[in-house]
């Protein structure tokens, strides 16, 4: 009797561990390869050629992301669609490499074309720098060619705190992005 109650608990045990898990990879990146939420390949990544920006202009601020931690949920139903969520961090590096700070981004996705392979997402993200934070919001279109998206900066704090302008999100790779920020006071 004591053996079928053990067998019983382990059963359900097993049961409970195999739903948890499900549960897990549903709410995380482990789907397939993501970029802001949407599959892989509805990016193209941008080549360093056209990522230039004015050099020495004290209204731009370039700053890049390496190896982004990204949190996707799939809301229902099943597979990449509509309300689909997805929350970015990552560390922020100047041109030259040396760490400068960190990013924060949420989106949903509102719009999914599964035909034309085509998305769109509404994201806000904030980058945490030295002198302040500046937030922007807008929304980015997925695409197997679209490099990424520009959003409207609409606030920021400390230094930034009457900050208004664009940023350019570039994506670079499956774990980095460039922010290209054009400032105006």
């Amino acid at each position: 009797m004591a053996r079928k109650l053990f067998i019983s608990g382990l059963g359900m045990t097993l049961v409970a561990a195999a739903a948890l898990g499900v549960s897990l990879a549903s709410a995380s990146s482990g789907a397939g390869a993501r970029v802001w939420g949407a599959p892989a390949a509805m990016v193209h990544y941008g080549h360093a050629a056209h990522l230039a920006a004015a050099s020495g202009d004290p209204t731009t601020i370039v700053v890049l992301t390496r190896h982004e931690r990204e949190t996707d949920v799939d809301n229902p139903p099943t597979g990449f669609s509509q309300g689909d969520e997805a929350a970015i961090t990552s560390a922020l590096f100047n041109t030259g490499g040396e760490r400068v700070g960190h990013i924060d981004a949420q989106g949903v996705f509102t719009a999914v074309f599964s035909s034309t392979q085509v998305a769109r997402g509404q994201f806000t993200f904030t980058a945490t720098l030295a002198r302040g934070q500046i937030t922007a919001t807008g929304v980015g279109t997925f695409s197997a060619s679209a490099t990424g998206f520009t959003a409207a900066v609409t606030g920021g704090t400390g230094a930034y705190r009457n900050t208004d302008g664009q940023v350019r999100v570039i994506f670079t790779g499956p774990h980095s992005t460039r922010f290209v920020y054009s400032l105006s006071d």
